[in-house]
């Protein structure tokens, strides 16, 4: 998913970025042009537990990039939860 993203953005517009304040802390959402969307926090931080919670079914964890990857379905549905926390 988030390999085929970066290929696109590599081969056409680059990536949007964005920070979001929950009450939990800053959680960083890039936006691609395929409409998936890569949400990330800091490893251990306490909202990267709350992050995971929000995301469980509807994102894959994707270790390389240590980030959650919501696929085009998903991603702003998740995006406005994370806004509303």
């Amino acid at each position: 998913m988030l390999d085929g993203a970066i290929r696109a953005a590599q081969h056409g517009g680059m990536p949007t970025k964005e920070t979001i304040d929950t009450s939990h802390g800053k959680v960083w959402i890039t936006h691609f042009d395929n409409g998936d969307a890569s949400i990330w926090t800091p490893p251990g931080s306490k909202q990267s537990d709350f992050v995971a919670d929000i995301v469980d079914g509807r994102a894959a964890w994707k270790p390389k990039y240590r980030a959650w990857i919501a696929p085009a379905v998903h991603a702003q549905q998740l995006i406005e939860e994370l806004q509303q926390s």
